[in-house]
């Protein structure tokens, strides 16, 4: 039975040894010892250490190391609208899911951040704040007082009065005709963005010079323990790092998994398929993978429409001096939710399946997504070699429900483009194609263009894998703080809610400790 959560069962097995940690008891340790550097760990890092005076040491992988590397990719960290460009660079673990049957028999790509920021370094910035569903989503799942949605909500005024994020400086005509020709079916937006003054900003700016904050750039092999109480952890090279007071997992939700599956926690059978001994036998770990699957219907446009990376030395001058025009476009400058929050749409000023490749042709898109997909998928490691990606298998669709709101989602987008000022301004339509227009053929067309949308969330649930203290079921001193704890799906973009939790977190840890 999980603890504070009396409807759901799960298996926790406390099974004969866990790995102890031997040299590193003598080294000096930090009060807090954060694995993984992104949105969630560079907020705790800094509210731990700033706001209640903890030491604390992150651990991150480092990005590119060539200087040749860092220079040539420093343009597209800065420039909102050069996000795309970074993907599949030395920024990203260039991760890849599972062949699946319901994507015609596509593997899709799976970004996820490496570097201090972790996925922030590579995402396209959207602000989406989270919405009542969200706060009571964790509010249930958490079966306690602490989380209640004026808690929640409270937490997330306050990550955004850290964050700071911003409206848009520059939004292209796509996104302006959307937002007018959107109106009678919903409340489109222009969407915020973690900017500063025009420029890509991350959480990495919160650790930026702080001296009471340790940054080692290394990749954790597992958790060490002291029985079922976790003491440190050991790095790939061997090294071992010990906490004073607690070990924060916040690598992500394909990291976190992982790094619990290799060191003893997780589904038995999976570990020893993977030449793992389970010490805790935790069914949960892994389970429950969701993401945001996208369809993109796409328009074409005139070619003076086309957005173009290659700007002009007007529009260069303009961004270096003010933060503004087409280089501080985030891409996906605008959509919101619409079906009674069914689904969200992201419009984009190019054709979502080619651009940024050369030849992309002039197109804009209005994507759509169901924002609380009810297919789950799974994560589990292959191996006990932490440099083995992960097998992800999202099973996609798997779920007859996601195919039918992803129909009515592509209707809904062609429904707005039949709207004034888009109907006489777009061409014809180039993705799924104005001829495919039964459900058959929509679903035919989902399965062959879907896309992720990069967020994957809840291997490591709510209620499932930590309990109300976000700690790991069955061990001490061991958090998860990250969208691998996330219950089910937020209803838009998740970061908003990541760095909610961080902060909400930060601040019961505090009187904890």
């Amino acid at each position: 039975m999980v603890p504070g959560n009396p409807n759901q069962q799960t298996t926790y097995r406390l099974l004969p040894t866990a790995p102890n940690l031997d040299t590193a008891a003598s080294m000096s340790s930090p009060d807090i010892l954060i694995v993984g550097a992104g949105s969630a760990g560079c907020t705790l890092a800094h509210l731990l250490h700033h706001q209640y005076g903890y030491s604390v040491t992150l651990i991150e992988p480092g990005a590119a190391e060539n200087p040749e590397i860092v220079a040539a990719t420093e343009i597209d960290h800065t420039r909102p609208a050069r996000w795309l460009k970074l993907l599949g660079t030395s920024s990203d673990w260039n991760y890849a899911t599972e062949a699946s049957q319901s994507l015609a028999g596509r593997s899709l790509n799976c970004p996820r951040g490496r570097g201090v920021g972790g996925s922030s370094r590579i995402n396209a910035m959207i602000w989406f704040s989270p919405t009542d569903d969200d706060f009571n989503m964790f509010s249930t799942a958490a079966a306690d007082d602490r989380w209640s949605t004026a808690s929640l909500r409270s937490a997330y005024q306050a990550a955004e009065r850290l964050v700071q994020p911003e409206s848009a400086r520059w939004i292209s005509e796509p996104a302006e005709r959307f937002l007018q020709a959107a109106t009678p079916f919903g409340t489109p937006v222009a969407y915020r963005r973690m900017n500063r003054n025009g420029r890509r900003w991350s959480p990495a700016a919160l650790i930026a010079d702080s001296s009471g904050v340790q940054t080692i750039r290394a990749s954790v092999d597992r958790i060490l323990f002291r029985d079922d109480q976790a003491v440190g952890v050991k790095l790939t090279n061997g090294d071992e790092i010990a906490a004073g007071k607690r070990v924060i997992l916040s690598a992500g939700s394909i990291a976190s998994p992982a790094i619990l599956m290799r060191s003893g926690i997780g589904p038995r059978d999976l570990l020893r398929d993977a030449g793992a001994q389970a010490w805790l036998d935790a069914a949960e770990v892994g389970q429950h993978l969701q993401d945001h699957l996208v369809m993109p219907v796409v328009f074409s446009t005139s070619a003076a429409a086309r957005f173009d990376l290659n700007v002009s030395p007007r529009d260069l001058v303009r961004f270096d001096a003010l933060g503004r025009g087409p280089l501080a476009s985030n891409i996906a400058e605008a959509g919101g939710l619409f079906a009674s929050d069914t689904l969200q749409i992201h419009v984009t000023p190019t054709h979502y399946l080619r651009f940024p490749q050369p030849g992309a042709p002039a197109a804009m898109t209005i994507a759509v997504n169901p924002t609380k997909p009810k297919s789950r998928g799974q994560l589990a490691i292959r191996s006990l070699d932490a440099s083995e990606p992960p097998r992800i298998d999202l099973r996609y669709l798997t779920d007859p429900a996601d195919v039918e709101t992803t129909i009515a989602g592509v209707k809904l987008a062609r429904s707005i483009a039949a709207q004034s000022p888009l109907q006489n301004w777009i061409g014809p339509e180039m993705v799924p194609g104005a001829k495919r227009d039964s459900d058959q053929t929509i679903a035919k067309s989902i399965s062959r263009y879907a896309q992720t949308l990069y967020h994957p969330v809840g291997t490591c649930g709510l209620g499932r894998v930590v309990d109300a203290d976000l700690s790991v079921i069955g061990t001490r001193r061991l958090s998860i703080v990250d969208a691998s704890v996330f219950p089910e799906m937020t209803v838009g973009n998740p970061n908003a809610m990541v760095i909610t939790l961080a902060t909400w977190f930060a601040n019961q840890l505090a009187g904890a400790c």
